[in-house]
């Protein structure tokens, strides 16, 4: 490996934001500052965390995270095409802007994680941990810097995050994006404008707090944040960009703060889901009842038994269509096996 001086050289000089974040996995020898050739201020909080800043002082703070699960490919790819077209002075910086990739060590190997779910840790749930890991530790760096990126709640500013993901299975919708429980805030239906304009019109509401990433920042900071789910699981290089050309234009639209393109929220248009809830797995036995490619959003009729420990532990679907997402039984005891839900209008 060369030495981080001349790893750093390069970086500097390419913008490969990713491939230099993927050489230095556990860390580089503290902050960096640093101005690019068009003209920005920046710093390199840590591996994997990079702040830029606009000419002009801006009341728009944007957020974007990627690789908060180290195989989901195609959010980091989008990333560096944002990073590649700043760099080659191609896209305007008029937002104070904030780029994450989570999971630099698991993205190394193609996993999810390495010990636990990092979308698991955050609202300081990584102090619960029974085991003080990379992800424990990572948590705490990636909320530090949020922390400081967003500074509080001030009612002049306006805070988006977008949580770049994609899915371990396919999907009856290939795009969806979750939002975090807002608890008695209002929705935001120019929020769910710009995903409809992005080429996204599924739409799932949270019911409940989390430890995802999203959830810290909503809660903590009134961020217009999202879980955006872009479609399946890819290695490097097997992604269709052309799938992502809707979300990753109106992301550069944001960042530039010129109009983005939306699509007037109606229930017509637009499919909208609720959590009813997580089926949480009881025991080592108790797992999902379903085929490997069953698809997220699959509906189910009133009586099916979808989860099971083969003994006393069962779940039953309890209404005609309640359909699942995010199933998988490869979770520890006391993590969600599938979300189950129910059809909604806004």
């Amino acid at each position: 490996m060369k030495a981080f001086d001349a790893c750093w050289q390069d970086f500097l000089n390419s913008g490969d934001f990713l491939g230099f974040t993927r050489s230095w996995e556990n860390g580089i020898p503290g902050e960096r500052k640093f101005k690019l050739a068009s003209g920005y201020n920046a710093r390199l909080i840590d591996t994997g965390i990079l702040q830029i800043e606009p000419k002009q002082a801006s009341q728009i703070s944007v957020l974007i995270s990627s690789g908060v699960h180290g195989n989901e490919t195609a959010p980091m790819e989008i990333m560096q095409q944002i990073i590649d077209k700043i760099w080659k002075g191609q896209l305007v910086v008029n937002v104070n802007l904030l780029l994450i990739i989570g999971h630099p060590p698991a993205v190394n190997i193609g996993k999810r994680f390495l010990g636990q779910n990092l979308n698991r840790l955050f609202s300081k749930k990584y102090l619960e941990s029974s085991t003080q890991d990379y992800e424990t530790k990572r948590a705490k760096i990636i909320e530090s810097s949020v922390t400081e990126f967003f500074c509080k709640k001030d009612p002049t500013q306006t805070y988006y995050h977008f949580d770049l993901h994609t899915a371990i299975r396919p999907s009856e919708y290939e795009k969806f994006v979750l939002y975090p429980f807002l608890h008695d805030k209002p929705r935001d239906l120019e929020h769910i404008a710009f995903f409809g304009g992005s080429d996204i019109t599924t739409v799932l509401l949270g019911n409940q707090p989390a430890g995802t990433f999203s959830y810290f920042t909503s809660n903590e900071f009134d961020a217009l944040s999202a879980t955006v789910e872009l479609g399946k699981v890819k290695p490097f290089g097997e992604n269709d960009m052309k799938k992502f050309e809707g979300i990753y234009q109106n992301l550069c639209r944001l960042i530039e703060n010129e109009p983005v393109t939306k699509k007037e929220f109606n229930n017509d248009i637009y499919t909208v889901f609720k959590v009813k809830q997580e089926i949480i797995k009881a025991n080592p036995e108790f797992n999902l009842l379903l085929e490997d490619d069953v698809k997220n959003f699959t509906a189910f009729k009133k009586g099916t038994l979808l989860a099971s420990d083969g003994k006393e532990e069962n779940y039953f679907v309890e209404e005609d269509g309640e359909s699942i997402v995010f199933p998988n039984n490869n979770v520890p005891v006391g993590q969600r096996v599938g979300v189950l839900l129910e059809s909604v209008n806004l």
